[in-house]
């Protein structure tokens, strides 16, 4: 839950499938990820995620994956700031 930052610049997310519960509690969490794929596992992936007073999850996605990311960032607490970022 202290967790600020986290650089996922380099992060290659092409052959990921499994982001269970990635962000789980990350309260104070701002970052961006980049989805590369289209087959992920991504249950609570969000759940009590960017909660705290200025914090964001930001989620860029290829074409292929708009439904998925989608489907990710409804995983998100109500409270959570986690937004669907741009096309990549």
């Amino acid at each position: 839950s202290s967790l600020t930052t986290l650089d996922l610049s380099s992060f290659n997310t092409t052959n990921v499938t499994n982001m269970y519960r990635m962000f789980l509690q990350c309260s104070s969490l701002t970052t961006t990820i980049n989805i590369m794929n289209t087959n992920t596992t991504y249950e609570n992936m969000f759940t009590d995620a960017a909660t705290a007073s200025g914090s964001k999850i930001t989620v860029n996605y290829i074409a292929d994956a708009s439904a998925l990311v989608d489907n990710m960032i409804a995983t998100k607490s109500s409270n959570s700031n986690v937004v669907k970022g741009k096309q990549i």
